[in-house]
């Protein structure tokens, strides 16, 4: 249940900042400086929400890491191309934001 109002609180946070970047081609210096200071503050919002749907996600979620551990535990004599196919292994996905600067990091394992 937790989880669907998490979603849904995004769902808001998502459809807000649409309705604010629709309107910052219309706004002026001061309406536009506000407007992405809001988007930040929302943006900032909408990845603790993220963040915290992610969590309890990876609790429910068993993980196997019988592939990685021994990659992990020769990391150093590996290539740099075998080090790419690990990582790629592990990771899912990169969010970077382009308003507030943060970058998350999605684990598919």
């Amino acid at each position: 249940m937790e989880v669907e109002s998490i979603k849904g609180d995004i769902l808001k946070l998502d459809t807000e900042i649409r309705s604010l970047m629709d309107r910052m081609a219309e706004a002026d210096d001061v309406v536009f400086a506000y407007i992405q200071q809001r988007i930040k503050e929302l943006h900032s919002r909408k990845s603790e929400l993220e963040r915290k749907l992610q969590t309890k996600a990876r609790k429910r979620k068993a993980i196997d890491t019988k592939p990685l551990v021994e990659p992990l535990a020769m990391w150093d004599t590996l290539t740099v191309q075998e080090k790419h196919d690990v990582a790629a292994e592990m990771i899912e996905v990169v969010y970077i934001s382009h308003l507030s600067e943060d970058i998350e990091i999605k684990f598919g394992i």
